[in-house]
Formats: C-alpha cells, structure tokens, sequence
C-alpha cells in the first residue's frame, strides 16, 4: 500500500532491508592490506593470503609473510597477527576467529629498527605462552576421498533411478553382482580388495588424528594473544639462521646444518684453531639462535667439528729423510741399464 499524501514513509528498520554479504576476497585482501602496513616499515612483504568467511565471521585468515633479518620471530610473528586481527575485524565489521601466520622468508634489511618499533613493541615484558603445534587442513586427502566418494554414490544413484524409471539395469550393474554371487571372501580378487578397502582406511585414520606439517616448528607468542592464534616458523628457515651464524666462528671454513623436529645437527669443518674450543663456541651459537627463536619445543643442539685435509709431506720422504743436506740425487738416464742384483 501506498502512503497517503502529506504522510512520511515509514522507515524499515535495517534488519528487514537486506542482506551485506563480504566475499572470501575482499576479506583476503583487507587482511593483506593490514599486513603490509605493519610488514612494509621494516622490509617485510606479504607473500600470499587467504582467508575463509562463514556468514558474519571469518573461520581463518592464512598469511605467508617474509621478514627481515635480524628480527626477533617470535614477537613479529605474535604482533603481526593481532594487529591483522584488530584491523580486519574493524574494516569488515566481521568476528575474526582464528589468524595463522607462516614466515617463509627472511631478508636483510636496513630498516632494522623501524620492525622492531612495529613489531616487537614491549615485548621484553610481555608473558608467554606456550604455542601448539601448528594442523593441517589435509586438503588433498580430503579432496581424493569426496571425489571417490561421489562417483560411487552418484553411479549408484542413476542406476536406482534407472530401474525406477522403468528401465533395464546397465551391464556393467548385473555383471557386478553376477561376479559377487560367484566369489567369496576366500578368492584373492576378494581378498586383495579388502586389504586394499583396509590400507585405505588406516590412512585416513592416520592423516585425521595426526597434525602433519612435519616442516614447520610451532613457536610460543605473548600471553595477550588470543589462544586461537598460532605461529610457526619453516625448519629451513632455522637451519639457515644457525648457519649463518655458526659461519661466524673463527675458524670454521664449512659448516652444514640440518634441522629436525627435536634436535638440530651442525656439522663444521674448520682450517684453524682448535677443535674443542670451536665445537665450544659453535654449541653457544647454536643455542642462542634457538634461544631467540622461541620455539614451544627447545631443540637439542648436536655439533660435529672435524679439521679440514692439509699438505704433508710423501711417506717416503716422512719416514726415510734425508741425512747428507749437500747429497744431490743423480738423474738416471730412461735407457740405462737395471743395476745389478744385491748378493
């Protein structure tokens, strides 16, 4: 109905009007946005970014992000994800559920200490807490096992159609259940596809209880931080910063560094110095990086030393010198006859 005239249109409140929906894009893109502003003071760069929203709320927010060296990990990685969260939340008007933060990158930067100022803040006096190990979204499995899944459903569901459309069942239908009326489970047919039907079974049990992401190591953040929040640091990544510093040592000319879920391994070759001294300095550098990185798990710290190859002299010349210093050695002509046997 119409309003009569002179008469003011009533207003509909907001809630009947319509509906604001924010697309998955918008939000991955507010997210990095908010990202570059921390990460861009300090040489940082945003690398990828996701994010997934479910009606008024965003499930997650994904960020591959690289800083730059030298950093503390921890409290950039901490600070970096609750101001994305902060800034997010407030551009979009959405609830902000859960902000991952993956450092992949590191770089040197000039720009030192505008990220520590951006980041780091007061992170000396902030508690911490300890950071879990970081699940993974198991995104192929899943993927293979719905698309199996709905092409057996959905072969099924059109012959039940079929049939109840008064049509024939398809060949390859009847041929199926004229072969399992005439096999049992003694036949090695059967038998092959159970245990095939079992390995699969067990390896989805195993991806669905296990976190997976075997190349990332979880990292502790400040208390202040939501609980939801998790940081992780790539294990590449630490054994690069190790290495880089463990090449610092006096001494050391090759070092080669592996990092594993538990335990990091330095293996040095060194041209001077002594080894104990050097195996010594090369275990407290080794520890002060895994000190700064704030990891949730302290990793063991395993330092091989071993010297580089140098010249010595030939066996003979070790162990038969030379007693007469003025004794030249007469050269022998290639023709000249073989001297004759010692009675």
């Amino acid at each position: 109905m119409s309003a009569a005239a002179g008469e003011p249109v009533p207003v509909l409140p907001p809630a009947d009007r319509g509906a604001t929906r924010i697309a998955d894009r918008v939000v991955r893109r507010v997210a990095g946005r908010a990202a570059e502003e921390i990460l861009r003071p300090g040489g940082g760069e945003v690398i990828r970014a996701s994010a997934d929203v479910r009606g008024s709320r965003v499930d997650s927010i994904h960020l591959d992000v690289g800083l730059a060296y030298p950093t503390h990990l921890q409290t950039s990685g901490a600070e970096l994800q609750r101001r994305v969260t902060e800034r997010t939340a407030h551009l979009t008007g959405l609830t902000v559920g859960r902000t991952a933060v993956r450092i992949t990158r590191l770089a040197q930067s000039p720009a030192q200490a505008a990220t520590e100022s951006v980041l780091v803040g007061a992170a000396e006096s902030a508690a911490h807490r300890a950071g879990h190990r970081p699940w993974s979204q198991r995104r192929a499995p899943a993927a293979v096992f719905a698309l199996i899944g709905a092409a057996v459903c959905g072969t099924l569901l059109a012959g039940v159609v079929a049939v109840a459309l008064g049509r024939e069942p398809s060949g390859v239908r009847l041929r199926t259940l004229d072969w399992l009326t005439a096999h049992g489970p003694a036949d090695t047919a059967v038998a092959v596809g159970a245990a095939v039907a079992t390995v699969a079974g067990l390896w989805t049990l195993f991806t669905a209880v296990t976190p997976g992401l075997r190349g990332r190591l979880a990292m502790s953040g400040p208390a202040a931080t939501a609980a939801s929040t998790t940081a992780a640091i790539d294990r590449s990544a630490v054994a690069a910063l190790v290495r880089h510093r463990a090449a610092d040592v006096s001494g050391v000319s090759r070092v080669r560094v592996t990092a594993g879920r538990r335990r990091i391994a330095v293996r040095a070759r060194i041209s001077f110095g002594d080894p104990g001294e050097t195996r010594g300095a090369l275990t407290h550098a080794t520890q002060d990086v895994v000190a700064g990185l704030g990891l949730a798990k302290r990793s063991r710290v395993r330092v091989r030393v071993s010297r580089d190859a140098y010249w010595q002299p030939p066996r003979d010349q070790r162990h038969h010198p030379n007693p007469d210093p003025n004794h030249e050695q007469k050269e022998v002509p290639a023709h000249a006859p073989s001297p004759p046997p010692a009675p």
